[in-house]
């Protein structure tokens, strides 16, 4: 029998080295996100690597060394930025920022000038319901914040339903599918005029 999943690993707010924050109105909450600090967030990253929503789709599900390799990688890797994001003073998810031309994302799905790529998850299962959307758009902001940003793209697994439910939602659209090396993807696309315009209409629907 399988037992309940364990708590996530505790790690510091290291809140000084916050990048972006805002206030979510509807949850009463502060979303935020600092960069990813392998030393400190390498325990908290395995854990959400073995989280069975999680290994489904990212297949990372690897020994902690491998996971510590990976996030220096990422922190040293020019081409990429790596970030924590949090709920108030709990982690929530983990982001990776990607520049999909030098990526290889530009091999196989028609990339622009001004994209900017995101791998985005929440760690913890019962958190996916209550934060997906709240923590979407503050992703989409965040990016839209970037210098030079006119799209965001991304690649999720073709299978991932509820992902490209919620992309959807936040105003991507499914551009094209395509055959990456791991997996079969839907290359999906936001562009910032039609995430603000789905954005203020349902501001005025609330109203």
């Amino acid at each position: 029998m399988i037992g309940p999943t364990p708590p996530s690993p505790a790690v510091p707010l290291l809140a000084e080295l916050t990048e972006y924050a805002e206030h979510e109105p509807a949850l009463d909450r502060r979303l935020w996100a600092r960069p990813l600090v392998p030393e400190h967030d390498t325990d908290l990253l395995w854990a959400w690597m073995q989280r069975p929503h999680v290994a489904e789709f990212w297949a990372m599900d690897w020994p902690r060394d491998w996971i510590a390799d990976y996030l220096r990688g990422q922190v040293e890797d020019p081409a990429r930025s790596p970030y924590l994001g949090w709920v108030d003073e709990r982690p929530i998810g983990y982001l990776e920022i990607y520049d999909p031309h030098r990526d290889g994302l530009s091999a196989h799905a028609p990339v622009l000038p001004g994209d900017v790529g995101a791998h985005v998850l929440i760690g913890d299962e019962e958190s996916l319901g209550r934060y997906s959307v709240a923590l979407g758009r503050a992703v989409v902001r965040m990016l839209f914040r970037r210098p030079g940003v006119l799209r965001i793209v991304g690649e999720p697994d073709v299978r991932n339903e509820n992902f490209l439910s919620l992309l959807a939602f936040l105003g991507f659209r499914r551009e094209c599918d395509i055959d990456l090396p791991d997996k079969r993807a839907a290359f999906m696309v936001c562009e910032r005029a039609d995430f603000e315009r789905l954005a203020s209409r349902r501001r005025r629907a609330t109203r």
